[in-house]
């Protein structure tokens, strides 16, 4: 058998420099993969904020449009995972509704009330604004005798 001829020095395995440089470039794609990982979680925390944000204005606008004003003009709404607050202030006077094609006062009482709706768990959400009618019923319409009050 033949003896196998003896490798020269150096030129088994790498050199120093070749690992330095190998080192450095697994460091600029490692820091180039960082960055993009680290703008995709801000950017998916601006879109988790913003569907937080509609799905609050969304709700409270649901609230508004069931709201009377008049009757309530401060409150607090629960919905476990936020809350939403209002207040109602009035923007005109109040005044009698007509009565229809009959003319002359109906039987509410109304006026105009712009009502803000603020969620207090989250500062840095814009309050929501709208403008709706409050009423009350100002007078109690006569009915015919025998007839039943609900």
């Amino acid at each position: 058998m033949a003896a196998r001829p003896a490798s020269a020095p150096g030129a088994a395995g790498f050199t120093l420099i070749e690992v330095i440089v190998a080192l450095a470039i697994l460091a600029a794609g490692l820091m180039a993969f960082y960055e993009f990982l680290a703008a995709s979680l801000r950017a998916a925390d601006r879109v988790r904020a913003a569907a937080i944000e509609y799905d609050c204005d969304q709700n409270a606008l649901a609230l508004a449009s069931g709201l009377n004003p008049m009757a309530t003009p401060d409150g607090v709404l629960d919905l476990g995972a936020y809350r939403i607050r209002w207040h109602a202030s009035r923007i005109g006077e109040v005044t009698r509704n007509s009565a229809g094609l009959n003319g002359g006062e109906g039987g509410f009482a109304v006026a105009l009330y712009r009502v803000v709706l603020d969620f207090p768990d989250y500062r840095e959400f814009a309050p929501v604004e709208v403008t709706i009618l409050g009423y009350h019923r100002a007078t109690v319409p006569e009915r015919p005798s025998g007839e039943a009050v609900n």
